[in-house]
């Protein structure tokens, strides 16, 4: 890495490699307020489904990893496809159904919710076109999702895009080493210093998702 300097963190550390998927609440400086309600990573079976009760209003995105994913919401049903991004707008005390569709392959997807209202529901597209740096996917006024796959010893630098904000960072495959912390598969980390953040694969095909908010 460039520096050998650490900002202070919050990690998210998980303490059983061998489960699949993960969830993660309340995310951000434990000393303050936090918009970031949810993160998840979320594995599902061939033709199986996962309910999730909503339990703060705001806006939801919806990014598969691998497959496509049917989402039931107030009996209206879509369909988002990977390398494809949704904005739902939930309520509290609601009722999401994500189905796999596909008899023998599994999906994969991420939830991110916060507590931000918007009104309107929405798909866009993206491409991941190169390898070994960050690439932002989605964004609204102050919320960015972005995501990375990287080489092994393979650095990049993320700068916050608006002030105020915080990083959370969530190693979707292999490790990283994130302002000189270790970070593995399953593993998150958010920071709020509004520093420059240093990063570097420490594996081929990793995988990284990143949110400013």
């Amino acid at each position: 890495m460039i520096s050998m300097t650490q900002t202070p963190a919050q990690f998210y550390r998980k303490f059983n490699p061998l489960d699949a998927g993960r969830e993660i609440r309340a995310i951000g400086n434990p000393e303050g307020e936090t918009s970031f309600e949810l993160f998840a990573d979320v594995f599902l079976n061939p033709a199986t489904c996962k309910s999730k009760w909503i339990t703060t209003t705001g806006t939801l995105l919806l990014v598969p990893l691998f497959g496509a994913i049917e989402l039931i919401q107030d009996e209206q049903t879509r369909f988002t496809h990977i390398n494809q991004v949704t904005k739902i707008s939930v309520k509290a005390g609601s009722k999401l159904q994500f189905k796999n569709v596909y008899p023998d392959h599994s999906v994969r997807f991420l939830l991110y919710l916060i507590k931000q209202e918007t009104k309107e529901t929405k798909t866009t597209a993206y491409t991941l076109d190169s390898k070994n740096k960050l690439q932002t996917v989605f964004n609204t006024d102050i919320n960015y999702l972005s995501l990375g796959q990287f080489e092994g010893r393979e650095e990049t630098i993320y700068t916050y895009k608006n002030k105020n904000t915080s990083v959370f960072a969530y190693v979707l495959q292999g490790a990283f080493e994130f302002q000189n912390r270790l970070l593995e598969t399953g593993e998150g980390i958010c920071l709020w210093d509004q520093k420059p953040i240093e990063l570097e694969a420490l594996a081929n095909n990793a995988y990284l998702a990143l949110i400013e908010f």
